[in-house]
């Protein structure tokens, strides 16, 4: 397979692509097809660095946490934060820990545009690992730093800023609770100090990787069990608690072999999407497990992905138009060792596309997310690629393929972003040359504002509307609604104006 052209830079690594490369497997034929790729990076240096996580900025950038082995003034391994503008090229990184091995999992962009990192650390806290919280500036210069734990290991894999301007930390602890290892969920406030913490297990091995605030201010935790459930040799955990983390009921999936949940996210209906892996169901020795739960975390369904080699989800994020999309890796399908591999589901859990990404070596993703032109961003590391033994890796991928010649039908696609303030951009594809008319109406069906109405050529296009009507007058904020006629084809959407 050709190998990319590489251009290194100041640490970071661009992996030009062009279309024409044969980059990409195809492990299934039949699916739609994914979205063109629109560009990868790769940042390190000589030694080991891996990205955990990525989440898309208020700046249409990414933020990415993980580790270095490259950058930093200590010895060991230490929490790496990293910068990118919304093309991929490095703003800024920056790295923090001691003199033994400090780990970063999980960033978030906080509402004073700062950032909250989640990991564990050996070079600070009471003994062993501990939870490790940072806080940092805009620019990535810590602000605080907080551990949490006793005398054995306790490890921190999932943040997010609560409702009330607090933290909430999930992961696991061997210093508390009823068992050898325990779910463990902290509280803190706007300052990372500790609001309260609970526990949440049995007798036996029980922890969390993936966390998340719900709607009714309580939290939904996912993770592994062998207290519960029929697997001797553990079964994926769905755990929720109420706002201040008291049990509310948790649910053992799984079957008598290996079965694990690495994320967990609220639906838009109420329920959950877990993704993990399983030895239990499947084509092969682990496959890709997708499970969607009720808002009681009752099995709505169960969708497996694999091949006869060993298969790994490590995130899920529902998507804009109800389904999902799952990120991990393949031993089943691509060019060697492990390979990312995207699948891209419908609401059902139903494949829409998948593809692998990766070279000779290992290629892993840890993180996927849908950014707000509708495309996706994977984090994960690179030993095919880059400046040293394992880099970050990051792959961004359009929303659609971009060819014309790719283009199936007439599409209108979900404006992005949305909600928005003031200017939003409306896309929609068209298989072939026709007539165009694209008008914005208010709730009453009035029309408000008319974007197009001529003839267009076949291919993608981007409208932006930025909040003004006809007369050139600024609309109230709201809801409104965007029609699309495009010869034969007509087709409406939601979207909201928040003022």
């Amino acid at each position: 397979m050709p190998r990319p052209l590489s251009l290194k830079h100041s640490g970071i690594t661009l992996l030009w692509i062009g279309f024409g490369l044969t980059l990409l497997a195809w492990p299934h034929e039949g699916r739609t097809q994914s979205p063109d790729t629109l560009w990868t990076r790769t940042f390190g240096d000589a030694n080991i660095d891996i990205g955990h996580c990525v989440q898309q900025t208020a700046d249409e950038g990414f933020i990415v946490t993980g580790y270095t082995r490259s950058y930093g003034t200590m010895s060991g391994r230490n929490v790496l934060l990293l910068k990118l503008d919304s093309s991929g090229s490095i703003e800024w990184h920056n790295a923090f820990g001691g003199e033994e091995d400090d780990e970063g999992y999980s960033v978030q962009q906080t509402a004073d545009g700062g950032y909250i990192i989640a990991g564990h650390t050996l070079s600070f806290g009471a003994g062993g690992k501990d939870v490790l919280l940072i806080k940092t500036d805009t620019s990535g210069n810590q602000d605080w730093l907080q551990t949490f734990g006793g005398p054995s290991d306790d490890e921190g894999y999932s943040v997010q800023q609560s409702a009330d301007g607090g933290f909430a930390v999930a992961g696991v602890t061997s210093s508390y609770g009823a068992g050898s290892r325990d779910v463990w969920l902290i509280k803190t406030n706007a300052d990372g100090l500790e609001s309260w913490s609970r526990t949440h297990g049995g007798m036996s091995s029980d922890g969390a990787w993936s966390a998340q605030q719900t709607s009714d201010s309580g939290f939904i935790i996912a993770g592994w069990t062998f207290s519960y459930g029929p697997g001797y040799l553990g079964n994926a955990w769905l755990v929720k608690t109420d706002s201040l983390g008291n049990h509310e009921w948790n649910r053992a999936i799984g079957g008598t072999d290996v079965d694990r949940a690495h994320a967990v996210q609220q639906t838009a209906d109420g329920g959950y999407i877990i993704a993990g892996y399983t030895g239990s169901f499947g084509a092969g020795l682990y496959d890709m497990l997708l499970v969607k739960t009720d808002p009681s975390g009752n099995q709505d369904w169960l969708q497996t992905f694999g091949g006869a080699g060993r298969d790994y989800a490590q995130a899920v994020h529902q998507t804009t138009d109800g389904g999902y999309i799952v990120g991990g890796y393949t031993l089943s399908y691509g060019a060697g060792g492990d390979d990312v591999w995207l699948v891209k589901t419908d609401s059902d859990g139903n494949e829409e596309w998948s593809q692998t990404y990766g070279g000779d070596s290992s290629d892993v993703a840890y993180s996927v997310r849908q950014t707000n032109d509708g495309g996706y961003i994977a984090a994960g590391h690179t030993l095919s690629y880059g400046a040293g033994l394992h880099d970050v890796w990051l792959i961004r991928l359009a929303s659609i393929p971009t060819g014309v010649g790719e283009i199936a039908s007439r599409t209108l696609f979900q404006n992005y972003p949305n909600p928005f303030n003031p200017v939003t951009t409306i896309r929609f594809a068209l298989s072939e040359d026709c007539a165009v008319r694209l008008v914005i109406y208010d709730v009453s069906g009035r029309t408000v504002r008319t974007l197009i109405d001529a003839n267009m050529q076949a291919g993608v296009h981007d409208l932006r509307w930025d909040g003004r009507d006809n007369a050139g007058g600024m609309v109230a904020g709201g809801i409104y609604f965007y029609n699309l006629q495009a010869g034969t084809y007509k087709t409406t959407r939601k979207m909201v104006f928040a003022k």
